[in-house]
């Protein structure tokens, strides 16, 4: 059975700059669910759309810095995987796992930023909804 951590290993020291990120970014959606979410219901306020879509400039960098770090991740484990093949082409186990960290940094960046690109849309169409119909003070 394959667990995740041996994922996270296969790919790489890339992999800790991505887990910080998927860290940051779990955080940025717990604190927009809380926001969004209850602040209404709680203090029964309207909300302004600057709350609505608050952060918008933090997913927007979980948007392009994970899939950055993913494929930095993929050409490090490319050129491991030709120094390793250097010379001896017959050696393709050294040469498949580079190209292991190559791919699983390259998933888990990608995969950050689908989810922060996700939410963010989410979110946006949220605000313009209940800007519609008239929960949200249209301030800036």
């Amino acid at each position: 059975m394959v667990r995740i951590w041996d994922y996270f290993e296969l790919g790489g020291f890339m992999m800790w700059p991505l887990l910080v990120c998927s860290i940051l970014l779990g955080a940025v959606l717990i604190e927009r669910s809380i926001v969004v979410g209850l602040w209404g219901v709680i203090f029964k306020r309207r909300l302004t759309k600057r709350v609505w879509q608050g952060h918008g400039h933090i997913l927007r960098f979980f948007e392009e810095v994970p899939p950055g770090l993913g494929l930095l991740g993929t050409i490090i484990g490319i050129v491991q995987s030709f120094h390793l093949a250097d010379g001896q082409i017959a050696g393709g186990g050294e040469v498949g796992a580079g190209l292991a960290v190559a791919c699983m940094t390259t998933i888990f960046g990608l995969s950050i930023a689908i989810v922060a690109t996700v939410v963010r849309y989410m979110l946006d169409a949220a605000a313009n909804r209940a800007i519609h119909f008239g929960q949200v003070k249209a301030v800036s």
